[in-house]
């Protein structure tokens, strides 16, 4: 068994006119989503699968990105899909993030986009863009810069006009809450 030294990733405060990016690749999976089966009532479809050459390729990069101190932040965006790591990235930084979904790497339709749980897929919060990008792009990782936290709303967009709109205190008070309304309102 080897060890390697771990070298963890302590996400630093977000500041307005922090930049987002998306690394990996959404796909039409949504079979077994938490937007299949909460929003249409439908479990089944089209599950994600792994491609582990990616999965391993935007993996590693991530690691380097983090050895490097080029990421403020790193999030998994798998269960729900972007639009909740997208939200979870808001809620605990207590700032508001814009994302155009039309720079999300992908083809697909956009409740797709949103809530689409492929694998292999990270938010990214530079601390050094330049060498980020440069990085990336020398690696051929699939990746799009999506957004820019600012404001205090979660706002998703698409040819620049918003399809989805959320203030952070909402989304956070439905997020925390929701257990404790469900327990007590049934």
């Amino acid at each position: 068994m080897g060890l390697a030294e771990k070298k963890p990733l302590n996400p630093q405060k977000l500041e307005h006119g922090d930049i987002l990016i998306l690394i990996g690749t959404t796909k039409d999976e949504l079979g077994g989503s938490e937007y299949y089966e909460y929003i249409h009532g439908f479990i089944g479809g089209k599950c994600p699968k792994v491609d582990f050459g990616e999965s391993k390729q935007n993996m590693e990069s991530v690691l380097h990105i983090i050895e490097n101190n080029w990421a403020k932040n790193v999030h998994d965006c798998s269960k729900g899909g972007l639009a909740i790591a997208v939200s979870e990235l808001a809620m605990t930084s207590g700032m508001g993030c814009m994302v155009s979904i039309d720079k999300v790497p992908s083809s697909i339709p956009d409740d797709k986009i949103l809530f689409s749980e492929s694998h292999s897929r990270y938010l990214v919060v530079p601390s050094n863009l330049d060498d980020l990008v440069d990085y990336l792009k020398k690696k051929k990782v699939n990746f799009g810069i999506i957004g820019k936290f600012e404001g205090k709303n979660i706002t998703f967009l698409k040819n620049k006009k918003a399809i989805a709109k959320l203030s952070v205190d909402k989304a956070h008070d439905k997020w925390f809450n929701s257990l404790k309304d469900l327990v007590l309102h049934g």
